[in-house]
Order: C-alpha cells, then sequence, then structure tokens
C-alpha cells in the first residue's frame, strides 16, 4: 500500500523520477519508490529480467508507473534505451535512484584476496560503474537540476 501524507503528498507533484532496482517487496528501493510517489512524483521502474518481472510488475501497478521497462546493465543498450523511452515520454527526469549490486557467486566464497580479477571486476561494473553511466545518461534530461541517489551496504564501511 501507497502511504499517503496529506500535508505533502504535493511536495513531488510534478517530478519524474526513475527507480532501479526494485526486485521484491522487500527491497530499499521499492521502500524509497513508495515514499516518492506518496509525495506526487510520477515514477519510472525497470526490473532485471523476465524473471523477476512477475515480482516487481504489480508493485510498478501500485506505483502507477508510466514507464516499466526491463534494465540489465550488462546487456548492451538496455541502459541506453530506458533512458531514450524517459526523453521521448517526459522529456526530462528529476531523480534517480540506482538500487542494484551485483557479484558472481565465487566472488562472494572463500577469502577476499584470493577473488578473481574477472569476478572483482563484474562486480564493480554492476554495482559501482552502472551508476555513473546511468548519471552521464540523466545529467542532460535534468535539465533544472536533479537529485541522483545510490545506496550503499554497511560492509562497505564496517569489517566485522
Amino acid at each position: 500500500m501507497i502511504p499517503v501524507f496529506p500535508d505533502s503528498k504535493v511536495a513531488l507533484k510534478g517530478k519524474k523520477g526513475l527507480i532501479v532496482g526494485i526486485a521484491n517487496d522487500q527491497s530499499i528501493a521499492w521502500g524509497c519508490a513508495k515514499a516518492f510517489r506518496a509525495l506526487g512524483a510520477d515514477l519510472a521502474v525497470t526490473y532485471l529480467n523476465d524473471r523477476a518481472k512477475k515480482h516487481v510488475e504489480p508493485l510498478a501497478q501500485a506505483l502507477e508507473a508510466p514507464i516499466f521497462m526491463p534494465m540489465d546493465v550488462m546487456v548492451e543498450g538496455q541502459t541506453e534505451q530506458v533512458f531514450e523511452r524517459i526523453e521521448k515520454e517526459w522529456g526530462q527526469l528529476d531523480f534517480l535512484l540506482h538500487s542494484i549490486a551485483f557479484s558472481p557467486k565465487e566472488t562472494l566464497h572463500g577469502r577476499v584476496v584470493d577473488v578473481s580479477r574477472d569476478g572483482f571486476l563484474k562486480t564493480m561494473d554492476v554495482s559501482c560503474w552502472s551508476f555513473m553511466r546511468m548519471a552521464h545518461l540523466a545529467e542532460p534530461l535534468m535539465k533544472n537540476g536533479g537529485t541522483m541517489f545510490t545506496m550503499t551496504y554497511y560492509g562497505s564501511q564496517m569489517v566485522v
């Protein structure tokens, strides 16, 4: 359910945002998207692949997202297609939420000093570089300025 805040539900009215990283109703991106929508923003929502679509589509419908598209940053051209559609349909973008990360299974197991270069580079490509790529594509659409959010993980700052 999308919360409604009567005093502030127009705070983002007319603002357009792209939400990348909703996987299911437990995703941090889903919580953020609900808050943005409750404040009046229009949202574009992406999903990773056909397997994820069935979990994300009902959430995108609850958000009344007029743009709902696949985006796998490892698939050539898919990221660009999302931004092209936003430009075509909205002509602008006010904010971007990047909430994706990935690391190959073999990279997550074992000792960090034994991580392969390929595994490390794929992890950085999806989890970090994809944000820079999206920022590059979003910037021209943020004609009156804008905001770009990305997530971090507690483990990136602390060792337990």
